[in-house]
């Protein structure tokens, strides 16, 4: 009890007027779909996701949205707020249909692919020490001149090497000193260095086409207005798959001449049933779960399985593997009473 009170407590905050309900996309979807276009959609921008909440997930979605009745209730994907919407009442259904903005779908849809943020930095390689790029030799360029300088004509000098005794002070002493009176060498001039031809000309910074006082004035920065709050709608229910299918009375035998079975067999698909003398009549979906669907036949459709005009049926899954029991209601009839006629129902081969 302390465990569930804890876990009631952390789906929803406890604020007066907003509360919050956070779900994990991989632990808490079972199955996730996205709708990216849809050409009858008034809003071209909104993404709708469709997702089957895991059994944890549905019971705070229960508790979550009976405590916030009358109240805003903001909805977070992986810490991400997607929409805030006020509670007409509980929600119990494993599936929702949440709308959402493009820029949105996008941020999340890494995480809905189950793909980690991770790899994108292992493509960018590390940065180098920078103890290592000291060491590391500068690159070389040498680019050869245009025009080369005349050559220098050396003038030899004796040198005398030191002895072993002698410190390199006295060996610069003793080098012989110039006489009196004998003329210096005329020093060259070193050559000027050549204009490199092959460089590109630097252009003079252009003068700002702005006057002072536009320069001086302020910037005008665009404020974007939020956008509204999406709604938090509850998916439609939808067949499921064990109901659908050619479904033949137990009892029923193929005749030797031809594929014909003694009984009415029963088509059912995700908006029809077919029969005998049910041509592809419409139908409404009024309950859908691993228990029992319940289905209502369109008033503009005119269906008779068995010599009963049915208006409702009633398909609950058989302790047999690939068996189903059929129960068929008159229009009028009670739903919670007896049907007009009942039967066990299997797959056709």
């Amino acid at each position: 009890m302390t465990t569930a009170l804890c876990a009631a407590f952390a789906a929803v905050a406890a604020s007066a007027d907003a509360a919050e309900i956070a779900f994990a996309s991989r632990s808490d979807f079972t199955e996730i779909s996205l709708n990216i276009r849809d050409t009858y959609n008034a809003n071209p921008d909104q993404i709708v996701l469709d997702v089957t909440l895991s059994q944890d997930a549905q019971q705070r979605m229960l508790v979550a949205t009976t405590a916030a009745l009358e109240q805003d209730l903001t909805l977070l994907i992986d810490g991400k707020p997607v929409s805030t919407t006020h509670v007409k009442n509980a929600i119990d259904a494993p599936q929702l249909q949440i709308a959402m903005s493009r820029q949105l779908a996008i941020a999340l849809l890494p995480n809905l692919l189950g793909v980690s943020n991770d790899t994108n930095s292992a493509a960018i390689p590390p940065a180098m020490p920078s103890a290592v790029a000291a060491t590391m030799p500068a690159p070389v360029s040498n680019p050869e001149p245009l025009f080369a300088a005349p050559p220098v004509e050396a003038q030899p000098q004796q040198v005398v090497p030191p002895t072993v005794t002698d410190s390199a002070p006295e060996a610069t002493a003793a080098m012989p000193a110039p006489e009196p009176g004998t003329a210096m060498p005329p020093m060259l001039p070193l050559p000027a260095v050549p204009p490199d031809l092959g460089a590109a000309p630097v252009a003079e910074p252009a003068p700002s086409a702005l006057p002072q006082e536009a320069a001086m004035a302020p910037a005008v920065v665009a404020v974007e207005s939020p956008a509204p709050p999406l709604p938090l709608v509850p998916a439609l229910p939808q067949v499921p798959r064990w109901a659908t299918g050619a479904w033949l009375p137990t009892s029923a035998t193929p005749s030797p001449y031809a594929e014909i079975y003694t009984g009415d067999a029963i088509a059912i698909s995700a908006h029809g049933i077919n029969a005998l003398t049910c041509n592809q009549a419409r139908t409404h979906v009024l309950e859908s779960s691993p228990q029992q669907v319940r289905l209502e036949i369109d008033r503009g459709s005119a269906c008779v399985i068995n010599k009963i005009a049915v208006g409702q049926l009633r398909i609950s899954p058989s302790a047999t593997s690939g068996k189903v029991v059929i129960s068929l209601y008159s229009p009028g009839d009670d739903m919670n009473g007896a049907p007009a006629i009942e039967g066990s129902y299997q797959r056709k081969p």
